[in-house]
């Protein structure tokens, strides 16, 4: 008699403040407990929500194995800690993203100067990164962090129960964001990396990688490798097959590139000079600026970093214009 176990997925939508309106977090059934994968922000909400689902799917202390969070952004491991108190059991998350988020917490006293000067040499205004930057300290007022994390690494794989978990770290949307597969069930849990409907922001942050995109894509191509498999978000509906989905991310950010590339045509710019020149749909708050800068100057590296675009200098300003100009 064989003594395999199919492994029950549940989808638990948690509210948060933000547009996407929900992150999509999943407790998974092992046959020797549950693993939970994100946990959401730490909201009012979002405590009743979990509340809710621990009582109806009794995810009850000491019936959890582990809590993995997909990657350090508050709207996923912002209620870790909460959580993992309820539920008592340890929370895992990569262990790059990990160092993030508690670095986001404690950014340093040169931080400030660090992000003014980047943003600066885009051409960025001072008040428009002084709001940013206050935006990030009621944010961090919110977060609280588990005591520890236990650190994951690419690759990893663990059983719990007869089911096996596989760890692979994908890069672009975080540095070190993990995706979750479930071999077995043909299933992947893909965080933020690939979204059924959205484009992930891929954006270019202060003390950051210094070519998300290029990695981002880099990253998607491993997972295509997995071949068919359902992916399961955390955010917006599940996909019915990742690899077809990467497929069309991939077209958007060529065709995103060569508007960057039509848009050089007229001369040399810096990045906030072209952020609403390429975002020209429709107006954007300082929130929204914030990340189509930051996904603007990530197209601007990729594109430099091909040999497409120069960067140049001029009075403390970085330029950039078609290679070919």
């Amino acid at each position: 008699m064989s003594n395999s176990h199919v492994a029950t997925i549940i989808e638990i939508p948690i509210p948060v403040p933000l547009p996407v309106k929900y992150t999509n977090c999943y407790a998974i059934d092992t046959g020797s407990g549950w693993v939970i994968v994100d946990a959401g922000m730490d909201t009012p909400d979002a405590r009743n929500a979990w509340a809710d689902a621990i009582a109806k799917h009794q995810l009850d202390r000491g019936k959890t194995a582990l809590i993995v969070i997909t990657h350090c952004h508050p709207d996923h491991v912002g209620l870790a800690a909460w959580l993992s108190q309820q539920l008592e059991c340890p929370v895992a998350m990569m262990a790059g993203d990990a160092d993030t988020a508690e670095r986001y917490l404690n950014p340093g006293a040169q931080h400030e100067d660090i992000v003014h000067r980047f943003y600066g040499r885009h051409g960025v205004p001072s008040l428009l990164v002084n709001s940013w930057l206050r935006l990030d300290d009621l944010l961090r007022q919110t977060l609280v962090l588990p005591e520890s994390f236990q650190r994951l690494h690419d690759g990893e794989t663990t059983t719990i129960g007869s089911t096996t978990l596989t760890f692979i770290e994908q890069g672009g949307h975080t540095d070190h964001q993990g995706v979750l597969y479930l071999p077995e069930a043909r299933t992947l849990f893909t965080g933020d990396q690939v979204l059924a409907r959205i484009t992930p922001n891929v954006s270019l942050w202060p003390e950051a990688d210094p070519n998300p995109l290029q990695r981002y894509l880099h990253s998607l191509s491993q997972l295509k490798t997995l071949g068919p498999v359902i992916g399961l978000a955390a955010h917006e509906q599940r996909i019915a097959d990742v690899r077809a989905r990467i497929q069309e991310l991939e077209k958007h950010h060529e065709k995103r590139s060569a508007q960057i590339l039509a848009l050089l045509e007229s001369g040399s710019q810096n990045a906030f000079e072209l952020t609403p020149r390429l975002f020209s749909r429709r107006p954007l708050d300082d929130y929204q600026l914030r990340f189509a800068i930051g996904e603007t100057l990530a197209h601007l590296e990729y594109l430099t970093g091909q040999g497409l675009v120069l960067a140049v200098e001029r009075n403390g300003l970085i330029h950039y214009q078609r290679r070919d100009a």
